[in-house]
Parts: structure tokens; sequence; C-alpha cells
């Protein structure tokens, strides 16, 4: 069955960046379909995706979290019809809802392929926008399975213990990942991004950090 993985992020927190390392884990193996959506960050370059074998569909008429909810949803059974994806990672709109896009997920009746619904969270900034931007900001970070700080290696001590701060208020029980991404093995990486949770994983994250 396809699986369906959502990696939400407030404008500039490094989605694609996280995308692009997720791929280069063992599911650069699956048949895979990224949908992206114009209002977010740059786009992956089409020679990466043809490079790893990966359609992409863009939505091209608005936010995929709120003016195309209907389309967005139509959009996830069509690509299911005629890719038979073995996962369609989801990168919505930086000022998007996650609440949004999961309820679209459902109301496509697809409720049973969504996997994983990830956040990235800019360790230098994380503060300001959940003050500044409670309604998206807030929401993709209390929505989200697994909360990626990114930017920890140049973020301040003071910034970085703030910023934990905030995942934890809005969503403690969220698998919380603050080890450069690239320094993790990918089988850690992995099961923290599809929400995998058990104690070794919370030792070896912990080792990491």
């Amino acid at each position: 069955m396809t699986k369906i993985d959502i990696v939400s992020g407030f404008l500039g927190a490094g989605k694609t960046t996280f995308i692009k390392r997720i791929l280069k884990t063992k599911i650069s193996n699956e048949k895979i379909v990224l949908i992206e959506n114009e209002f977010g960050d740059v786009n992956i370059d089409s020679d990466f995706m043809a490079d790893n074998n990966i359609q992409i569909s863009e939505l091209s008429s608005g936010c995929i979290c709120c003016s195309l909810v209907g389309d967005f949803s139509k959009n996830l059974s069509e690509i299911i019809t005629r890719y038979n994806p073995d996962r369609i990672i989801v990168e919505p709109s930086g000022v998007g809802k996650l609440s949004d896009v999961k309820k679209a997920v459902f109301e496509a009746n697809l409720g049973d392929y969504l996997n994983t619904y990830v956040c990235i969270v800019d360790a230098t900034k994380a503060k300001l926008y959940s003050k500044n931007f409670k309604e998206f900001f807030n929401d993709q970070i209390i929505n989200a399975k697994t909360v990626l700080l990114s930017r920890c290696d140049i973020a301040s001590e003071e910034k970085l213990n703030s910023s934990i701060d905030v995942v934890r208020t809005l969503n403690p029980y969220c698998n919380l990942i603050t080890t450069d991404i690239n320094e993790l093995p990918d089988d850690v990486l992995l099961d923290a991004y599809e929400g995998h949770k058990d104690n070794m994983l919370e030792e070896l994250l912990e080792d990491m950090n």
C-alpha cells in the first residue's frame, strides 16, 4: 500500500534539504512521487529528481493547505491510481497548516495511507516565529510525529534551548531531533522520520546530541 509522508516547515526552515537527505536512505529504492507546491521553498532541482527516478506533480493554483484542499485530495487519489507509488512525499507551503494537509488526506479517504508527518523548525527563529505566527507555525509543530531542529550548528545555546522548550511545550510526545541530519546514520534518521519510537532510538538520538 502507498505510504503518504508529509514534510512541513515554516518558510525557509529547510524542508527541501531534509527531503534530499531522506531520499539518500533505503527509500531511494522505492517508487516515489513528490508533490511540491509553488508557495513552498526553492524547488528540488529537476536533475536531482530525474537521477533518483522520482515523479513530480506540482499543484499550481494556490496553497494545498487552504484554497486547494479539494483539488489536493483529488490529486492524491489520481496519483495513486496513475503511478501506484510506494510512497508519496508531500512538501506543503511554508505558511500552510499541517493539520489541514492531514485533514485533506482523510477527506480523500486515504487516512490508512498516512505514514508520517514531520515538521522542520529553524532553531534560530523558533521562539520568534511561535510568538508572531502562531496560527501556522505552532500548528505544524503540534500536529507532527517528528520535529527536526535545523541550523542547530549556528544557533546559540540560548536559542537552541528556547527552541527545544517551544517544541516540547507544544508537542511533548513527538520525536525531537537536534542532531545534524548528515551526522545521523540512515536507519536512525529513517526511524525518527517515520515516527518509530523506542528506548534504543531515544538513546541513540541522545548520544548524538
